[in-house]
């Protein structure tokens, strides 16, 4: 399941061991993995999108800025957000719980501070 979700400790640390395994294949297979980061999809949207279509070997096609115009059945948990365009007002929404982070915050350790801070710093 997904246990780990509701304690922030849990969260912070499985958040951890995922970027430590991100970073061993990024070693281990070089130029293999595009990383894709959020900030800089809401900065940057098309550019970004064109990027990882390159790195795919797949053309460009503008469908691909308004995939929320897709009309096609869509069967998980976000359904509703794929419907809407990208967006950036939730970006920082995280600060209304920063007093509560402390947990996540001491597990996340390093992690934490080696995140890119700007999209221009990728």
């Amino acid at each position: 399941g997904q246990s780990f979700t509701y304690d922030l400790e849990d969260l912070g640390r499985y958040y951890r061991d995922y970027v430590e395994l991100m970073a061993h294949f990024e070693r281990t297979l070089p130029n293999r993995i595009h990383r894709v980061l959020y900030e800089s999809i809401v900065a940057d949207t098309e550019p970004e999108v064109r990027r990882l279509l390159a790195y795919c070997k797949l053309p460009f096609e503008a469908g691909c800025l308004r995939f929320y115009e897709n009309p096609r059945a869509v069967r998980t948990a976000s359904s509703e957000q794929v419907r809407q365009p990208i967006f950036d007002e939730g970006l920082e929404h995280w600060r209304n719980y920063d007093p509560w982070l402390g947990p996540l915050k001491e597990a996340l350790g390093p992690v934490l501070s080696e995140y890119p801070a700007e999209p221009a710093s990728i």
